[in-house]
């Protein structure tokens, strides 16, 4: 038993060499932090946000001394509760994201921090990948991705991390560090750890001469298993040093930390192509697998009628998914090739393998990216979905195993069968199936003895069915974890059973290495700890706490995730339900600045989010409730002109004062003075000066001019030029021209001054006063459009898409400069591309209305050389920029290495992003309107003068 005051002892000693501010021990942190995809929950006693490789080995070797049991974390969308514990958790994502590309692509080198997509679009100019490619991808790290041997849609088994890593560093129980690249680094270890080199190279030995495991261990594995430890190592290789590589991938961390991985890349083919088959029942998809088998298929993917009836409703899918027969079934199938021609005879060859097989609807291939992306869309948000789709109170289970496939269909059927006599009719099934490797999802209560005996009951019979009856994988993919530890004897019997606890105590004698995960004593730990799902809001109560949105959140690693802040706001709900609403109370509070005031509430969580949970939208609610008085914001909403003018008279006077002072001085003295009222300000030498803004009447051809409305946003009233700026450069002016230079009349809203789109307010939680300020927009905008016969063109992006969301019945045209471009523009200018490297920032509104692929249209028409680097929101999130600059800071905090030296101008389309962009990047960013007016002509066949 480990004592409270062990703990205490750890934390002085560890703190000596880390920062406290990485060290969390309170208990918002550490539920927060210790909360993963899984239905299981342990709360650590300590959180440590590890930076790196040498501080890991120091945290690893302090834990051992004291006894303390220590799990390592990467993304934590790990779905077997690896990634949890009651101890102390390590975090391996926020400051390991380094990678190295060598010999050409032809191996990559990640820290565990590294996002899986991430990888391969390091490797896209070589058009190389990695070869593991789970669903969870986008969000999934390296870490973990090495850790559970996670495979995939297209890689099956001889892609996988067993199959393609190279080397590693490896931190170990006792703190050493072994680098299988390093012939120095190997030689010491094998001093070091002379005991763990010859126990090994007996096992190794051992297993080899013991046939019919030996033999059994080869059988095993050839097909889709994470079951236990990866024993295949001791039969595939002789070089303890190679085992020790290969025993890693797989271990979940119960063995040492992976502390960067080394692959061996593979081909990313260039043309690919996608089918969506609809046969009439699972059987007939599961016969057209078998015959697949054989076909130049990359992936083959099974999802039954229930699978594909929890996303017909998922924007995008095609409709004829919700008028599919009752039993019908689909396989999504992917092909790829090097050329076109191969791909067209890949096709052929496909369609002709299951000409025979009956289809609900008639089978065709699709290489349009766009097209197959919807497709496989489907398939990477069904587990999601699932979720989505509960009841409250229930939680989701996920298995997956492997079935010989030669016996999936019957084994499918069984498996549907299963679940019914279980009670879980809402079950769905899919998977890699030409592997034989099936995934089941179902809805699952824990609240009463009746249900949890009801899952117990369950599993038993699942193991029956899958080891039993057709000698398959109880977890192929996902790891054991601990949902399926207490089942690792049942599939592989009390030797080999016993040749992984060996295993288990050599590299880790006192288990301390995530304990109670891959093996355990106790039959019913997959019963224990189990999460809680209490309902807390309508917004958020569809989470499933994948985490697939972390990756996606400006601040993510700074304070809380999406995920963080509704795993906090359902356990106040728990408390509030369980009568502890002083408890409630008090972690309200301590949560106040990371749940509130560091949300951007851009939005970009539900674009990642599968059932499009915006965790933002959910913040501004409670914002909302807690407004007390409104009163104050709808004065300002009412008299906006006094508002802004106020706000250029405080720009006039800060420039003037940062003038007698010096920016540096200015920048203390605000400060310092705001900081007296709670609220500090930023200032810096970046702040705009005060808009000049002015109505401008454009005289052009009456025949053949194009009526405009042209909305100013009161940010661009307000703002105007920067420090480095002409007044001719504000985006207004600029504007003007390029209207003027494409023979537009502009149209100005009535009382443009006292209009706002009322997004000020809303972020905020005053929703009457956005209310006022929308509805004296509508009124305007509709009478200056002439209901709507004119495009209204908005110059602030943040602001359009608030528009676009508030006056979306009223029929309005309205566009930001980028889309208005492409639409009206275009065809009006001739477009000369500029001779330099610009740099191209999307703002998150762009993202959300789908704009960025318009942004980049328009800088490759105006310039030769554009870099997009890839990024969030900035975090500047209108007035957060200036009042919480760590949050601006944190989100674009890699985006100057992310910009070549060369580039010395960025442009965006908004505002006050464009402020924080200058400050972060290094580089002057304006208006996305000054590089199109700088690459631009009037054609002077419509214009005249």
């Amino acid at each position: 038993m480990v004592s409270k005051d062990q703990y205490t002892l750890y934390f002085e000693r560890i703190s000596k060499r880390v920062d406290v501010k990485r060290i969390h021990t309170s208990k918002a942190k550490t539920l927060a932090f210790g909360t993963d995809a899984s239905f299981y929950r342990l709360i650590p006693k300590m959180v440590i946000d590890s930076k790196s490789i040498e501080e890991a080995s120091f945290l690893v070797s302090e834990a051992h001394k004291l006894g303390l049991p220590v799990t390592f974390r990467a993304a934590g969308t790990s779905l077997s509760g690896q990634a949890i514990t009651d101890s102390i958790l390590i975090l391996t994502a926020n400051h390991w994201k380094d990678h190295e590309i060598i010999d050409n692509g032809e191996k990559i080198k990640l820290q565990p921090g590294v996002i899986g997509a991430r990888a391969n679009t390091y490797l896209k100019p070589y058009q190389r990948k990695i070869g593991p490619d789970p669903a969870s991808i986008n969000s999934a790290m390296i870490g973990g991705i090495a850790a559970n041997n996670a495979s995939g849609m297209c890689c099956g088994t001889a892609q996988n991390s067993y199959n393609t890593v190279a080397d590693m560093r490896i931190v170990f129980y006792d703190g050493t560090i072994l680098d299988t690249s390093s012939t120095k680094s190997i030689e010491a270890f094998k001093k070091k750890h002379k005991d763990i080199y010859d126990r090994l190279s007996n096992l190794i030995k051992n297993t080899k001469n013991n046939k019919i495991l030996s033999d059994r261990i080869r059988e095993k594995f050839k097909m889709k298993n994470t079951t236990g430890y990866s024993l295949n190592a001791l039969v595939d290789y002789e070089d303890p040093i190679d085992v020790i590589k290969h025993l890693m991938i797989g271990s979940e961390g119960t063995l040492g930390m992976i502390a960067d991985i080394t692959y061996h890349t593979v081909t990313d083919h260039p043309y690919k192509a996608s089918s969506l088959m609809i046969f009439d029942d699972i059987k007939t998809a599961c016969e057209a697998v078998i015959l697949l088998k054989s076909a130049p298929v990359t992936a083959v993917e099974l999802m039954d009628r229930a699978s594909l009836k929890s996303v017909e409703d998922m924007e995008g899918v095609p409709d004829y998914l919700s008028t599919l027969s009752k039993g019908a079934s689909a396989i999504l199938v992917e092909t790829r090739s090097s050329d076109k021609e191969t791909l067209t005879a890949n096709v052929d060859t496909i369609i002709d393998s299951v000409r025979e097989l009956k289809a609900e609807i008639p089978i065709t291939f699709t290489d349009d990216p766009d097209e197959y992306s919807k497709y496989w869309k489907i398939r990477k948000g069904l587990f999601p979905s699932v979720g989505a789709i509960r009841n409250l109170g229930t939680t989701v289970v996920i298995e997956d195993v492997t079935f010989p496939i030669h016996h999936l269909a019957e084994a499918t059927l069984d498996l549907q069968e299963l679940c019914k006599t279980f009670g879980y009719t809402n079950a769905v099934i899919f998977g890699h199936a030409l592997e034989g490797n099936l995934h089941f999802v179902f809805t699952q209560s824990f609240d009463t003895d009746e249900a949890i005996n009801r899952y117990k009951g369950f599993m038993e019979e699942l193991a029956v069915l899958v080891v039993d009856k057709y000698d398959g994988a109880l977890k192929a993919e996902h790891g054991t974890g601990r949902n399926m530890a207490p089942f690792v004897i049942k599939e592989w019997g009390e030797t080999a059973l016993q040749l992984m606890k060996d295993i288990k105590n050599i590299f880790d004698p006192l288990h301390i290495l995530n304990p109670g995960v891959i093996l355990n004593d106790d039959k019913e730990a997959h019963l224990k700890n189990l999460k809680p799902l209490p309902a807390s809001d309508p917004i958020i109560d569809k989470c499933i706490e994948c985490g697939f949105c972390e990756s996606s959140c400006v601040s993510n690693h700074l304070t809380f995730s999406p995920r963080q802040r509704i795993v906090l706001h359902r356990e106040i709900a728990r408390l509030e339900k369980e009568g502890k609403k002083s408890e409630a109370r008090a972690l309200e509070k301590e949560i106040e600045y990371g749940f509130d005031q560091t949300c951007a509430t851009d939005g970009l969580c539900a674009l990642a989010c599968p059932v499009k949970i915006d965790t933002g939208a959910y913040v501004k609610k409670l914002r909302t409730n807690k407004r007390q008085n409104d009163k104050p914001a709808q004065f300002v909403a009412e008299h906006m002109s006094t508002a802004t003018s106020g706000s250029k008279i405080g720009l006039k006077l800060g420039h003037t004062t940062a003038n007698l002072l010096g920016d540096q001085n200015m920048t203390s003295l605000v400060r310092t003075v705001t900081s007296i009222t709670g609220s500090p300000i930023l200032w810096s030498p970046q702040m705009p000066k005060a808009s000049k803004f002015k109505k401008i009447q454009l005289k052009n051809d009456i025949n053949t001019t194009l009526k405009v409305v042209y909305f100013s946003t009161c940010i661009n009233r307000t703002f105007g030029a920067d420090k480095n700026q002409k007044e001719d450069q504000t985006v207004y002016n600029k504007i003007h021209k390029l209207l003027d230079k494409a023979n537009c009349d502009v149209i100005y809203p009535n009382q443009l001054e006292k209009l706002c789109c009322g997004m000020a307010y809303s972020s905020q939680g005053y929703q009457k006063a956005a209310d006022i300020a929308t509805l004296k927009l509508k009124e305007s905008l509709m009478k200056a459009s002439d209901n709507g016969k004119h495009p209204i063109l908005c110059d602030m992006s943040p602001c359009l898409y608030t528009m676009k969301q508030n006056l979306e019945e009223t029929g309005l045209k309205i566009y930001d400069i980028t889309e208005f471009t492409i639409k009206y523009l275009k065809d009006r200018l001739t477009f000369k591309p500029v001779d330099k490297e610009v740099a191209i920032f999307s703002v998150c509104s762009l993202k959300k209305m789908g704009l960025e692929d318009s942004l980049v249209e328009i800088a490759n028409l105006c310039s030769t050389k554009v870099y997009h680097p890839e990024t969030n929101c900035c975090g500047f999130a209108g007035n957060k920029g200036f009042n919480t600059p760590e949050l601006n800071a944190h989100g674009l905090r890699n985006l100057k290495d992310a910009i070549p030296e060369t580039v010395k101008e960025g442009y965006a389309t908004s505002r006050t992003c464009e402020v924080g962009l200058s400050m972060h990047s290094g580089i002057d960013f304006q208006s996305i309107t000054n590089l199109i007016d700088e690459a631009t002509e009037s054609k002077s066949i419509i214009k005249s003068r």
